[in-house]
């Protein structure tokens, strides 16, 4: 049974998220105080009217999505790949719903109350988590979205641990920082006290080491009722930071498919995993389509309930939901480079349009996988 201590001190600060936009059309009977899943609304349109669906939104139109979105449920299922290390989670919550989550190397496995990582390969059905995931989702039934950090073992009376995106460190005069994060909405102050490790292992890092692009869990309870909101970290467990070890400019990145070497080759561009569109949307099952306008081509990868849209020599790409009843689509996503087409004809995009197709897509080295 999950404790409702560390629970409560989650749900406050997922109701604080929420002032973060989410990511998609409701449900209708959504009610009107819940954790910021990608169920939310982002911009509704009358039932029947796709208008502006044809439309990518202006930039400076949508609020900046937050870095992660807060689950909580219990496991019904577990895919495992051949050494029996999970790949794919089925979840399931009475008061949010099925959802499926899509684990890869990048994912983190934290257990609350040891404040330490977990082994994967001991998680059970029937057991509760939390998972700390993108805030892009499919449409599908039940969605699925791309997990960041699965929290286990969290029982009574331990402080809640919550995965964030360190976007920059400001050193105090005595010693002390102050971690600022979830889109400038949420201020950590770490000092003497805090406890301090590493994801990997590693030799404990100095609170002077932190680095915005760090991603780490961090411990804390109670959240000052503020804008930005406020607290003191307990403790924090560095994680990897993201991206690794980068390719150069230009190399060339082998591509694995749903566990499958292909024969297809993507490229390094801009700090960008990039490939051919056509050749990786088919291989993974997805339509694509090409449209000419006098305003410039539209390119659509989409699946039944989902539809990508890529505006060539636009760096925003949108997702549109093909779902009756939850018209909508998500906030523009810019993922460095814009899509560009290559005579005689290939469109190139970054690989991370298929995150919003539910895909987790990982690039290790020159390894590129989307699972």
């Amino acid at each position: 049974m999950l404790d409702f201590k560390c629970g409560a001190v989650l749900l406050s600060l997922a109701l604080l998220s929420a002032l973060a936009l989410p990511v998609l059309a409701a449900e209708p009977d959504t009610p009107a105080v819940k954790l910021p899943t990608a169920e939310q609304p982002v911009e509704t349109l009358p039932e029947g009217d796709l208008s502006a669906a044809d439309e990518t939104p202006a930039e400076g139109e949508w609020a900046p999505l937050p870095h992660s979105v807060l689950y909580y449920g219990t496991v019904s299922d577990i895919s495992r790949d051949e050494t029996g290390r999970p790949v794919r989670l089925a979840l399931t919550s009475v008061a949010y719903g099925d959802y499926v989550m899509n684990l890869s190397a990048d994912t983190v496995w934290v257990d609350c109350a040891g404040r330490a990582p977990s082994d994967p390969d001991t998680l059970a059905v029937g057991e509760s988590v939390y998972v700390f995931h993108s805030p892009a989702s499919t449409r599908s039934l039940p969605p699925q979205s791309a997990a960041y950090a699965v929290v286990r073992n969290i029982p009574q009376d331990i402080v809640g641990t919550h995965y964030h995106v360190v976007e920059a460190v400001e050193a105090n005069p005595d010693g002390s920082v102050r971690i600022i994060t979830d889109r400038d909405g949420l201020y950590l102050s770490a000092d003497g006290e805090t406890g301090l490790s590493r994801y990997d292992g590693g030799a404990a890092p100095a609170l002077s080491q932190l680095r915005a692009g760090d991603r780490i869990m961090a411990w804390y309870g109670a959240v000052a009722e503020s804008y930005p909101a406020q607290a003191r970290a307990q403790h924090i467990l560095v994680l990897s930071a993201l991206p690794s070890a980068a390719p150069e400019e230009g190399e060339s990145l082998t591509i694995t498919l749903d566990g499958q070497p292909t024969q297809l080759t993507g490229r390094y561009e801009n700090g960008t995993a990039v490939i051919p569109v056509a050749a990786v949307a088919q291989a993974l099952g997805y339509e694509v389509t090409y449209t000419p306008r006098p305003e410039g081509a539209l390119v659509t990868v989409e699946s039944d309930s989902f539809q990508v849209r890529l505006n060539i020599g636009s760096s925003q790409i949108v997702g549109v939901t093909k779902l009756d009843g939850a018209v909508g689509m998500t906030a523009p996503q810019d993922y460095g480079v814009a899509p560009y087409i290559v005579n005689p004809g290939t469109t190139w995009a970054p690989a991370r349009l298929f995150e919003l197709l539910g895909r987790t897509v990982a690039l290790e080295g020159t390894q590129l996988t989307v699972q």
